[in-house]
């Protein structure tokens, strides 16, 4: 995935419902999630609706800055402007 695109949908909701079932809970925060909107017609279709979403409008001079001093130490190489 050197290329900063993204994992098969139905992998990702994999992914987090395995989480889910190893660590039940009534409330979930899930950060990033979803990317696409594939993703979260899909989650919705498996686990069921989610009940409420923070959303961040952050401007893009903050997103760009805080990726480039990431990739001070990351080593990811799509931390680039």
């Amino acid at each position: 995935m050197n290329e900063g695109g993204l994992i098969p949908y139905q992998l990702t909701v994999q992914v987090l419902v395995n989480a889910l079932i190893k660590e039940p809970s009534q409330n979930y925060l899930i950060d990033g999630f979803p990317r696409a909107v594939d993703q979260a017609v899909y989650f919705e279709q498996v686990v069921g609706e989610c009940q409420n979403v923070l959303y961040f409008n952050t401007p893009i001079e903050v997103c760009v800055a805080r990726c480039l001093e990431r990739a001070k130490t990351s080593g990811r190489s799509d931390d680039t402007e």
